[in-house]
């Protein structure tokens, strides 16, 4: 794959993520992330994101849902700690 190619899909993918930590949160959008990952492997499990879970499957199809749902299983993405306080 050609790296402009590769640049781009990597791109496309922070997006989506960013736009779901935006819309929930780190933590809630890992846990619909999760629930993707379940849709990919076709072991949807019941719970709170399920339905957010399900659309998004519906809308990538497997490949992209599997690439979304490893973009966030990568720790090159999870956000930086932060040290002490900064109030």
């Amino acid at each position: 794959m050609p790296t402009k190619d590769l640049n781009a899909e990597r791109e496309f993918f922070r997006r989506i993520a960013a736009a779901l930590v935006e819309q929930h949160g780190w933590d809630r959008a890992v846990l619909i992330a999760t629930a993707v990952r379940g849709y990919v492997y076709d072991r949807p499990e019941p719970g709170p994101y399920r339905d957010d879970a399900e659309k998004i499957y519906d809308r990538l199809g497997w490949e992209q849902a599997a690439l979304l749902a490893s973009w966030f299983r990568d720790s090159r993405n999870w956000p930086k700690p932060t040290r002490g306080r900064t109030s």
